[in-house]
This record gives C-alpha cells, sequence and structure tokens, in this order.
C-alpha cells in the first residue's frame, strides 16, 4: 500500500500591523499548524515590504494559500490575486482558500457565539472597518442576516444602548479592535476581544487547517 501523500504546505496571508509586525495570535497560530501538521506554514504580511520574497528563497512544494481576512475588501479582491500569482510564476504550486469570514464553519461559529449572547440578554452590534467597493459594500448586509446582528462600520455607529455586545469583526489585534477599546462605553455593554484571542474560534480554525490535505 502506498503512503499518504505529505500535507500540503500552508500559506497563511494576514494583514499585519505597520511596519510588518505580525500580531502574535497569527505566529501562534502558524507554530501550532508546524507542530501539528509537520509541515511548512509560511506568514505573508501584507505590511512587510519583503514578505513576497519568501517564494523565491525556498524550495517549491505543492502550497495551500489561506487568507485569513474577515471581509472581502481591498486585500481580498485585489492583493490575494497577485500574490497567488507571483507564487505560480515562482514554481509553487499553488491552491486558494477562500477568505476565512466566508468559510461555513467560521460563520457557524460566529452564530452560535451570538446566539448564546442573546440567551444572555445581550444586544450584538456587528462593527467593522469602512469598506468600498460593490462586493464589500453588500457582505455585511449578507452577514446581518446571517448572523441575526446589526452589521455596520464602527465610525457610523453612534447610539450605544444597554446591554450592548460589541463584536469588532477582526481575526487578530489591529487598529479597528484598538479604536473600540479606547471607546468609554456604557458599563453594562461587553466588547469582543479579537476572534482569534477566543478559544471557540481558535480551535474551529484549528481543526478547519488540520484537516486540509
Amino acid at each position: 500500500m502506498a503512503n499518504p501523500a505529505p500535507p500540503s504546505d500552508l500559506l497563511l496571508v494576514v494583514h499585519g500591523r505597520s511596519g510588518g509586525e505580525v500580531p502574535s495570535e497569527f505566529e501562534l497560530l502558524a507554530a501550532e499548524l508546524r507542530r501539528q501538521r509537520g509541515c511548512r506554514v509560511i506568514l505573508q504580511c501584507l505590511t512587510a515590504a519583503t514578505s513576497a520574497d519568501q517564494a523565491q528563497h525556498l524550495e517549491p512544494a505543492p502550497l495551500t494559500l489561506v487568507p485569513l481576512f474577515q471581509l472581502p475588501g481591498h486585500h481580498v479582491r485585489v492583493d490575494l490575486p497577485a500574490i497567488a500569482k507571483h507564487w505560480r510564476s515562482c514554481g509553487w504550486p499553488l491552491r486558494r482558500l477562500p477568505f476565512l469570514g466566508a468559510w461555513p464553519q467560521w460563520q457557524g461559529a460566529l452564530a452560535q457565539a451570538l446566539s448564546e449572547a442573546k440567551g444572555q440578554g445581550l444586544q450584538p452590534q456587528l462593527l467593522h472597518h469602512p469598506l468600498s467597493g460593490a462586493l464589500a459594500m453588500r457582505y455585511p448586509q449578507y452577514l446581518q442576516q446571517r448572523l441575526g446582528a446589526p452589521c455596520s462600520p464602527w465610525t457610523a455607529y453612534t447610539q450605544p444602548s444597554q446591554n450592548l455586545l460589541l463584536v469588532p469583526l477582526a481575526v487578530a489585534a489591529n487598529r479597528l479592535s484598538e479604536a473600540l477599546n479606547a471607546i468609554d462605553w456604557p458599563p453594562s455593554s461587553q466588547l469582543w476581544p479579537p476572534l482569534l484571542q477566543q478559544s471557540r474560534f481558535r480551535l474551529v480554525l484549528m481543526e478547519q487547517l488540520l484537516s486540509l490535505p
């Protein structure tokens, strides 16, 4: 009997912080995936000027591109196709996954968590960065229907209410989560940390990535 094929290497594409800093949530995720999958896990940070050079300095092998973005903004629509083209041009057999926020399992975990919050008397409010482009503008409307909670740009939300659960659509710590942390919300309100800082979402993502061929 032939030995099963080894798991493909993973290319985790993340936004990152100013100067190419990678949030610790992504570093920890990559390290755990390397340990459990036994493959290369490459982090490509969009804010790092030299990250694209990795494609030329590593030995090509089957690669799965995993876009760790919550919404189909400019990076998903424009940057990801260019990144995939670059890696392929360097000889890497590459498969692209949809952006994380579109995964049914991820949306299901969000829906379950928000349903539990409503059961505790909280009023969830999904908040995101301002978006541009027809697709990006429609997507929050879809999420509002899918998750059963209002979804709007955080800059447009001006009427905090009692028992509010603020849900930043941030996979890891970023300017959105920091801006919301700086606001003096009513005492009865709760502010979620970025999604990968919560164990339920970390486990969902790990489970899905470990199941990839």
